[in-house]
């Protein structure tokens, strides 16, 4: 019980930590609209992700892998049209939009423009997408709760036509 309690209590404190670092960078890169985007990157953007389940090219920086924590925190970058298959996680997922102009949207509802300081709340089960705009890089923090639980599943891709029907 103990350990379970400490487990959570430093999850936690990661979470809040990484939302306050956010929240700090956040405030930063708003005063510097004039900034070339790459000049407000918070974190570098990692490894390719393989084009799988990803139109374009995008890449993962890995932040918080910790087993002991059972929560993964990432960085995402997708390069100016890029974006994931369809998918959905079993248990959820939260994205902290950090750079660029991005879409959100689930499955039957019409996508959400995304900005620097957005936050979506994932629910489970719940299908869904996420990229870049045609115009603009897309730079988001990934939180994966749970991940010893949560599954992530892969659907089609999101066609041209789909994609192209936002713009």
């Amino acid at each position: 019980m103990k350990n379970k309690f400490i487990k959570k209590l430093l999850l936690s404190l990661i979470m809040c930590t990484v939302i306050a670092l956010l929240n700090t960078n956040l405030s930063e890169a708003k005063t510097m609209e004039n900034k070339n985007i790459n000049e407000q990157l918070i974190f570098e953007a990692g490894d390719k992700l393989p084009n799988d389940y990803f139109i374009g090219d995008a890449f993962v920086k890995m932040l918080v892998n910790n087993q002991n924590y059972d929560c993964q925190v990432y960085n995402v970058t997708f390069e100016p049209g890029a974006r994931n298959s369809w998918h959905k996680h079993s248990i959820g997922q939260i994205l902290l939009v950090t750079n660029g102009e991005g879409y959100y949207q689930e499955k039957g509802k019409p996508a959400q423009h995304l900005h620097v300081g957005d936050v979506v709340e994932i629910s489970a089960n719940v299908e869904h997408w996420h990229g870049a705009t045609a115009n603009s890089k897309f730079i988001h923090i990934g939180i994966t709760p749970k991940v010893s639980e949560n599954k992530t599943e892969w659907l089609e891709p999101v066609s041209d036509e789909e994609y192209s029907k936002l713009k």
